[in-house]
């Protein structure tokens, strides 16, 4: 039996496998004994969340942000952006959508929701300190990624590494040991942008003339269910829920009936989008890699 057919985790442990594997098993048995063995070998494994903020001092780079809509760039990496302000740092934002259909507003067009939630995006970034951030509008189907081409999508995301060649990616995380369930555009995006960064490095893969290979030195992912960075955003938290406000088409009352000069959102309402997503307000987490 090779180590490659061998379950995700397995590869190091061919020896441990051998052991819990006895050919006379019955097969429930078998599965059973299979998977007790593979999830507690994967739990032993997993890394304690390492504290510490190496954003505060980074200078002179290249930040690229790939979001499936306006404002999960925010409440993902928000506090993150929010430190890495300032010192030359500058900002690349890919969004595959829109947002357009994101609204409960019976009386909004998606065409009138679209030009909304970019206007509301740029806001957002100037709120964080990067007026001049390039926000690039990919134009896929809000809640349709599941549709797109998977090639034609890998293709476009592997050219935009390439050009940009930043010195991160933040990114939803699709999973290291497991794949992290996400729902639908996040779902594609998570697998879309990992699977792009890893084409860029390869210089035969989707080739691009004038434009060389690149491999990304640090990729952060967030919406982690594995992280392996835990980022303390208390000082720059107020900056974020600034941020993540100036998308008041997404908040009541919004989101029920949109109007040009409505109310910001309630910070009740602000954080509870945030804790579901990311497990708390005052902390963001990532997966290092």
């Amino acid at each position: 039996m090779q180590t490659s057919a061998l379950p995700l985790g397995y590869g190091a442990n061919y020896s441990y496998f051998l052991a819990i594997v006895k050919p006379n098993l019955p097969l429930s048995r078998l599965a059973v004994t299979l998977f007790v063995a593979f999830t507690s070998n994967v739990v032993a494994q997993e890394p304690t969340p390492t504290e510490g903020n190496l954003f505060r001092t980074w200078k002179d780079r290249t930040i690229m942000v790939f979001s499936p809509h306006p404002d999960d760039d925010i409440i993902g990496s928000g506090g993150a952006l929010a430190f890495l302000n300032g010192r030359g740092n500058s900002v690349v934002v890919v969004f595959l959508t829109s947002g357009q259909k994101g609204t409960f507003d019976p009386t909004m067009s998606s065409t009138s929701l679209g030009r909304i939630r970019r206007q509301e995006a740029a806001e957002a970034y100037r709120s964080l300190g990067f007026p001049d951030a390039r926000l690039i509008w990919l134009g896929y189907e809000d809640g349709e990624l599941d549709f797109a081409s998977p090639r034609e999508l890998r293709i476009k995301l592997t050219h935009l590494i390439r050009r940009y060649r930043p010195d991160a990616v933040f990114s939803l995380d699709p999973g290291f040991t497991y794949f992290r369930y996400h729902y639908r555009d996040h779902r594609t995006t998570a697998l879309a942008v990992a699977d792009a960064i890893g084409a860029a490095m390869w210089p035969l893969e989707f080739p691009e003339q004038g434009v060389a290979a690149f491999k990304v030195p640090d990729v952060f992912y967030f919406y982690t269910a594995e992280p392996n960075v835990k980022l303390d955003i208390s000082e720059v938290y107020e900056r974020k829920l600034q941020a993540l406000a100036q998308h008041r088409s997404q908040f009541p009352p919004a989101d029920q009936h949109y109007t040009a000069n409505g109310p910001s959102p309630s910070r009740a309402d602000l954080e509870g989008l945030i804790v579901p997503l990311v497990g708390g307000t005052r902390t963001e987490l990532f997966r290092h890699r």
